[in-house]
């Protein structure tokens, strides 16, 4: 494989591993403007987690093409990097599912409530519905 090639592989593995960075850093602030409450926080974090994570996939496309043009004695010298890359997404993924888990755990408990909380509705044909809660506020002044 050309040199150029190999600096390039080089090159967007140190680009992958700075955006990997952000990524887990927006989605620990994300958990913890959810956890505040701060609404718009959250909008600001989710708009540039969506940016982070498209240029991630876009890097990591160019990579993997690479890669798989490359011989295992061409990526020997990038085995630290490539490990480093796999941890930093595996941290990424248990920051997305602690996320994931705290959304879901809420959003049970709060069907829980407006399950017991509300009558039945009835279709126009007579069969129960079960009402589905689109999205929920809940005031803290309560």
């Amino acid at each position: 494989m050309e040199k150029s090639q190999i600096e390039n592989f080089g090159a967007i593995l140190d680009l992958e591993d700075t955006l990997i960075s952000e990524i887990v850093l927006i989605q620990r602030n994300m958990h913890d403007a959810v956890l505040t409450k701060s609404w718009e926080t959250l909008t600001v974090l989710v708009n540039n987690m969506n940016e982070a994570s498209t240029d991630f996939n876009n890097l990591d496309r160019q990579r993997d093409a690479i890669q798989n043009e490359m011989t295992s004695a061409e990526l020997k010298p990038f085995s630290n990097k490539l490990l480093l890359l796999r941890s930093k997404l595996a941290q990424s993924k248990i920051e997305n599912r602690a996320l994931n888990d705290y959304i879901s755990i809420t959003r049970g408990f709060i069907n829980g409530v407006l399950d017991k909380t509300s009558t039945k509705t009835y279709s126009r044909y007579g069969q129960i519905v079960q009402k589905q809660p689109v999205s929920v506020l809940v005031s803290a002044n309560l």
